[in-house]
């Protein structure tokens, strides 16, 4: 994972996850962690795409909260990244690049999510009818030059020197 690779807002995420999983309690840090981060940033674009996507998002962010209070608890020790965390941060770097993006996104991390999510994230999203075609639009072209304004090019957002 290169981290200067990626956006501002998805290396704050990152940044908050240790001390999300400490607020829980969790000595392992997985998926239900990052969507946490993700949807508790100022002017979250994830809570305003499940908005648009028609999601409760009170419940879900209920829900979440409940599932992570269920994760094991631990005191002390040290924490580690989880699997399926692992793989969603590296399978992010994969759709930005299929996206022809050169930084990792929110977005990424999310899809990277829908697309990949740990046998408890999943239940979740089903529960709640989060896919990746609920998220992507139906125009959806996956590259940079077709998309629609949500999805332009981050580089054209975000310059290397503000990553």
């Amino acid at each position: 994972m290169q981290v200067d690779r990626f956006t501002k807002k998805s290396v704050e995420a990152i940044n908050d996850l240790q001390k999300i999983a400490m607020d829980f309690g969790n000595q392992e840090i997985e998926q239900e962690h990052l969507l946490y981060a993700l949807l508790h940033q100022d002017g979250s674009l994830i809570a305003q795409l499940l908005d648009k996507m028609g999601v409760d998002r009170g419940a879900f962010q209920n829900s979440l909260k409940h599932a992570l209070d269920k994760k094991v608890k631990s005191q002390g020790g040290q924490q580690y990244v989880g699997q399926y965390l692992n793989h969603t941060l590296n399978y992010a770097e994969d759709e930005a690049k299929r996206m022809g993006d050169e930084y990792v996104s929110v977005e990424h991390l999310f899809l990277a999510m829908l697309r990949n999510p740990s046998p408890s994230l999943s239940s979740l999203l089903q529960q709640f009818g989060i896919t990746v075609d609920a998220f992507l639009p139906e125009d959806y072209i996956p590259d940079a030059a077709g998309r629609i304004e949500a999805y332009k090019r981050i580089a054209a957002i975000q310059t290397p020197e503000d990553a």
